[in-house]
C-alpha cells in the first residue's frame, strides 16, 4: 500500500473530509487530495508529523524506504502510539444557543485529549477560551476541555449560556432558589439570578482541565 493509500484509507476510517485533514495540517484540501492521488510523491518532515497527529497514525509507517527514513525523520525517533493513547476533539470556538457539541460549522480544529480522563460514553469538546474573567485560573486562548452535560454541582467550573448569549466559563454555584455565577478575577463581580430568573441559565457542559500553549 502506498504513503496516499493508507492515508486515504485512515482518513475514511475516521470519518474526516478532505478539508478538515487540511485544516489540521495547515494545507488546503487539494494538497490532501494530491497527497492521496501520489500526485505529492515525497512529503516534507513537518508535514509527515501532522499527518500522522491528525490520523492517529506513527509517523514511521510513511517512511516506505531507507532513503526517505534518513532525511525526513531523526535516527533517534521513539515512535509514539497516538491511537492507543489519545483521542481527537473537535475545537470549537464559541457556544452558541441551538449549537451542539459537534456542530460542523462550529469547529475550528481538532486537539487531542488522554483516553484515561475522556469516557466513550459522554460526548466531550474543547472549547477555546475568550475573555480573561477566569484569569489567572483559566487565561484567554486556553483550551477548556468540557464534557457536554445539561446539569451540574453547586461549585463547579462550567461553561453556560444567559439568555440565549454565547457561553461563558463561570463557577457556578446555586441554593433553592438563586444560581450565582462566579469569576476568578475579581475585577468581575458575581452574578446572581433569583426565582424566575434562574430560567435564564442553561449548562452547556463541565470544565474537566485546561490546555495552555506557549
Amino acid at each position: 500500500m502506498t504513503v496516499g493509500e493508507m492515508i486515504k484509507e485512515r482518513r475514511i476510517e475516521l470519518g474526516l473530509t478532505l478539508e478538515q485533514v487540511g485544516n489540521m495540517t495547515g494545507v488546503s484540501k487539494s494538497t490532501v487530495k494530491k497527497w492521496e492521488t501520489g500526485y505529492i510523491a515525497n512529503m516534507k518532515r513537518d508535514k509527515i508529523a501532522l499527518v500522522a497527529k491528525a490520523l492517529h497514525m506513527n509517523p514511521t509507517v510513511f517512511i516506505d524506504t531507507a532513503e526517505n527514513k534518513r532525511n525526513m525523520l531523526p535516527a533517534n525517533l521513539i515512535p509514539v502510539d497516538l491511537w492507543n493513547e489519545n483521542i481527537m476533539l473537535p475545537v470549537i470556538g464559541r457556544v452558541a444557543a441551538g449549537i451542539s457539541c459537534h456542530a460542523e460549522d462550529n469547529i475550528e480544529g481538532y486537539e487531542y485529549a488522554p483516553k484515561d480522563i475522556v469516557s466513550n460514553r459522554e460526548e466531550y469538546v474543547y472549547l477555546r477560551v475568550q475573555g480573561d474573567s477566569m484569569a489567572p485560573m483559566i487565561m484567554e486562548d486556553d483550551l477548556a476541555l468540557i464534557r457536554c452535560q445539561s446539569s451540574i454541582d453547586s461549585g463547579t467550573i462550567a461553561v453556560v449560556l444567559i439568555d440565549g448569549e454565547d457561553g461563558v466559563i463561570k463557577r457556578v454555584r446555586y441554593g433553592d432558589d438563586w444560581i450565582e455565577l462566579v469569576s476568578e478575577n475579581p475585577y468581575y463581580p458575581p452574578r446572581r439570578f433569583s426565582g424566575e430568573d434562574v430560567l435564564r441559565i442553561r449548562v452547556f457542559g463541565k470544565v474537566i482541565e485546561c490546555k495552555r500553549k506557549f
